[in-house]
């Protein structure tokens, strides 16, 4: 899958060096300094592997996702603005309804996305895909960002963190 993510971002013009290099200006989230985040850790590595080949996104893009997030499973976590993030990806409740669609109540798309940790990866695997679409393959890491937010000063302090998850998981052993 490694391979995957980086033949995608050759094809696009993307590298990973250059999301590096570009987001070096201004501050960055802690290292992980030798830990696997919770966030990946949550998730089972086939669930992972699945969510990524459903919906066709790099699974290295998930990991860094899930990396940056840290949710766990089991818990949600209350934002200033009245919504909750919940589960390995922080799924965050704008999207109950929608993920819902009228189908089954968003109460239930809660519960699922906060305890079950393959269901979450495999939404946080759809937004991602949704995101990409939006903008394209040769804009990947602005999809990324979007993950987060498309409001500017979130969206780049995002990325800036989604850099640091990079740098530190590519030194661990």
């Amino acid at each position: 899958m490694r391979t995957g993510f980086a033949r995608r971002l050759r094809q696009t013009g993307i590298g990973l060096g250059a999301l590096l290099a570009a987001a070096m200006v201004g501050s960055a989230c802690p290292a992980l300094a030798g830990r696997t985040p919770a966030g990946i850790e949550a998730v089972p590595p086939l669930c992972l592997a699945y969510a990524a080949e459903e919906w066709g996104v790099p699974v290295d893009a998930l990991r860094l996702i899930l990396a940056v997030e840290g949710g766990s499973p089991g818990a949600c976590s209350a934002n200033s603005n009245g919504t909750e993030d919940c589960g390995p990806g922080q799924i965050n409740s704008i999207w109950f309804s929608v993920i819902a669609a009228g189908r089954v109540p968003p109460a239930a798309i809660r519960q699922a996305l906060t305890h079950d940790a393959c269901y979450n990866v495999r939404v946080t695997a759809w937004i991602l895909r949704r995101e990409i679409d939006a903008v394209g393959w040769d804009r990947f890491w602005t999809a990324v960002g979007n993950y987060h937010s498309r409001t500017p000063e979130h969206h780049a302090k995002y990325l800036r963190r989604i850099v640091e998850a990079a740098k530190a998981l590519s030194i661990q052993p």
